[in-house]
């Protein structure tokens, strides 16, 4: 999978701009396993640094996306074969 993160000057009005509107500062290319893993690790890190409260709390409009996370365990164990504890369904998640 590819990864490109582009700068606009004022992000509020960018939404919607091409990509060449905006200046690419990183590209990344990473196979799908690794790149589901390490989506399914940063999100664990961001559950347990601040719990589902306080995710609430901190991006205010937004619970933590639980269902999602469990979604994307699941799929990564099923496509990738992934066996690391982290990507495990959580009962608490």
């Amino acid at each position: 999978m590819e990864i490109t993160i582009y700068r606009f000057l004022d992000m509020s009005t960018s939404w919607d701009a091409p990509d060449d509107e905006g200046a690419r500062c990183w590209h990344s290319a990473q196979p799908r396993s690794a790149l589901g893993h390490v989506i399914v690790e940063a999100a664990e890190a961001v559950l347990r640094t601040h719990g589902k409260a306080g995710y609430r709390k901190k991006w205010v409009q937004h619970s933590f996306p639980s269902a999602a996370l469990d979604d994307l365990r699941r799929l990564h164990r099923q496509d990738d074969e992934c066996r690391h504890e982290g990507c495990q369904i959580s009962a608490d998640s």
